[in-house]
């Protein structure tokens, strides 16, 4: 249910039919200056004192006048509800001795009488259950206004600090425990929200803080359980993401319902990449990545231990252990070498160029490229892919003229009959940035969704990752706020998949998005976490890019100093790999580095 459905499920069973405005000026003499805590407890505020309301029946009174604030409530309406089976006419009296109760209780003014039935002389302001529901509605209405990560996490983070506990407790009338579970309702969802956007953010520790208490407090809500299992993984604690979900279903069993598919695809799912590197570690022996291959008494490896060596260096590649998988791959190579297998050997050298490029080291990746293209020329290989993936590095270094004429050597994507997948994935990818990069934004989107496509067909569990970051760039280069969903299912996949280098990206990315819609705070907080994963994982090249925009927020939002620092740390992130850096990018760093200095000393 969205934010204004909550709102107006509460809203509902407070005033049924038309619901008259506010008493104006006119119609009381004042609002009395008092506040009521309703949430949790019933506390009264007023000239420096506090008191509760005694008695079970005021305090049912004082619940069905503050739900129905805005209007007058008839007589009969309170009779009803408060005594349902008296159908005397001394009913009527009772209620008026429990109106002169609580009125000796609250204060003479505060509860005002009229021929249409009685009303509280209490603003909405004056009472936490209201100032809650109007700061948790605003809040979630205002992230899809337009409003930044950062400032809807700070009016989530507002709104959660009114939320005592469901208000009035004690009292259990109809009306009253249809108002306690909308706003419940309202509660749990702002904290979804919130925790979700924690997570979006990278802020895996307070989206714990968050979620650990209120999944314990809700027990059967699947999505809680799931955010938190997520989060568990966001935080390197996968070791708790067994008893997570046993607990879930532990409190579901009880209620003799099952774990829904939600729950379950996120079980399945982050405990997917952890149990892979394992089972493939057991299947080959395999202890230290640095030692020799187990099968060196064999003349020729079995295609079968090639096959879980390099998938075990795909998984190693996506934690972002990159040396661990070069070491992996360089071993493979070598029994290739050593057995002539000329063609197996290209593939291997391929698997380093994916893996050399995500550290930024580009020039060492078309080195190797060369090298596995002219291996390519002695066999029967994948020279159109090689010329692909060839191109896609030439982009990333800003060299597009060179790397269209590898995309037109390559040539076009396949057809449907002799179809590659993985190389037409990789040729829309590549077309579309060079587009993008070429300012050519109208055919871009489209190669990027073709590329996305074809990825989520070939491989539906890996179906938002790189291709899904492309999709995302190219809307944010068109100026389409369309690009901040895409990036937050990007974050998400990568978290929940354990691909850190791939969220380390899509942060610096979504950076760039945020700084381009003038929310430099928003931006700071995800080149931050960029920077700090692109580091923990070597991958220099987007390090680089996360220290340069949070450069950017930073001076954006009047920090030069900060500003300066993370510039001379963004050309310290270029010169950890052999990336070559344009010389009017290196001047404008340089550049910007000087004159702020010059403005802000030390």
């Amino acid at each position: 249910m969205s934010a204004r459905g909550h709102a107006g499920g509460v809203g509902a069973w407070r005033a049924p039919g038309r619901q008259a405005p506010f008493p104006s000026v006119a119609q009381v003499t004042r609002l009395v200056r008092m506040e009521m805590r309703v949430m949790g407890r019933v506390e009264i505020f007023a000239d420096g004192t506090s008191w509760s309301v005694q008695g079970r029946t005021q305090r049912a009174l004082l619940s069905l006048l503050t739900l129905r604030l805005r209007v007058w409530t008839p007589a009969p309406f309170l009779v009803r509800a408060l005594w349902p089976s008296d159908e005397s006419d001394r009913a009527l009296t009772r209620l008026h001795v429990q109106i002169h109760r609580l009125r000796r209780q609250l204060g003479g003014d505060i509860v005002n009488s009229s021929p249409n039935g009685y009303r509280l002389n209490v603003g909405e302001d004056g009472i936490d259950a209201w100032q809650f529901e109007r700061a948790a509605t605003e809040a979630l209405d205002g992230r899809g206004a337009g409003a930044g990560d950062t400032t809807t996490l700070e009016r989530l983070a507002e709104a959660a600090s009114l939320w005592s506990g469901v208000p009035f407790p004690d009292v259990e009338l109809p009306d009253v425990d249809l108002w306690k579970d909308a706003l419940t309702d309202l509660y749990v969802r702002a904290q979804e929200v919130r925790s979700e956007i924690l997570l979006d953010l990278g802020d895996s520790r307070t989206a714990l803080s968050v979620l650990t208490p209120l999944a314990a407090e809700h027990p059967t809500n699947e999505k809680l359980q799931a955010l938190k299992m997520s989060a568990l993984q966001q935080a390197g604690k996968r070791e708790e993401l067994p008893r997570a979900f046993a607990d879930a279903q532990g409190a579901l069993a009880a209620l003799g319902m099952e774990p829904g598919v939600e729950l379950h695809a996120a079980h399945t799912h982050l405990l997917a990449a952890q149990d892979r590197e394992d089972t493939i570690r057991q299947s080959l022996a395999i202890g230290d990545l640095a030692g020799p291959p187990a099968d060196t008494n064999r003349c020729v490896p079995s295609p079968e231990d090639v096959t879980l060596r390099r998938e075990l260096a795909y998984v190693l590649t996506a934690k972002g252990r990159h040396e661990d998988a070069l070491s992996l791959l360089g071993h493979l190579e070598a029994v290739h070498l050593a057995h002539g297998q000329e063609d197996a050997r290209a593939v291997a050298l391929r698997d380093m160029v994916a893996v050399v490029g995500l550290t930024g080291d580009l020039r060492r990746a078309l080195r190797l490229l060369g090298e596995a293209m002219r291996l390519d020329e002695r066999t029967t290989g994948t020279d159109a892919l090689l010329q692909t993936v060839r191109a896609l590095i030439l982009t990333h270094m800003g060299r597009l003229r060179r790397a269209e004429e590898c995309l037109d050597i390559a040539g076009p994507p396949r057809t449907a009959k002799d179809h590659d997948s993985r190389r037409d994935q990789l040729w829309w990818r590549a077309r579309s940035q060079i587009d993008r990069r070429a300012g050519r934004h109208s055919v871009a989107v489209p190669e990027a969704h073709e590329a996305s496509l074809i990825a989520a067909s070939a491989d539906p569990d890996a179906a938002h990752g790189p291709a899904t970051l492309d999709v995302a760039c190219c809307l944010r280069d068109a100026g389409d706020e369309e690009c901040f969903s895409w990036y937050r299912t990007v974050i998400r996949f990568a978290y929940d998949a354990g691909r850190f280098p791939l969220a380390a990206c899509a942060h610096a990315s979504a950076a760039k998005a945020h700084l381009l819609w003038g929310d430099p705070q928003t931006a700071a907080v995800h080149a931050r976490t960029a920077l700090d994963l692109a580091q923990r994982c070597g991958c220099w090249l987007f390090a680089a890019r996360a220290a340069a925009r949070l450069a950017d927020a930073e001076e954006q939002l009047g920090n030069p100093g900060p500003a300066r620092w993370y510039r001379y740390e963004a050309l310290a992130s270029y010169r950890r790999v052999d990336f070559p850096l344009a010389d009017d990018v290196r001047a404008r760093l340089e550049g910007r580095a000087d004159a702020a200095a010059a403005g802000f000393p030390g």
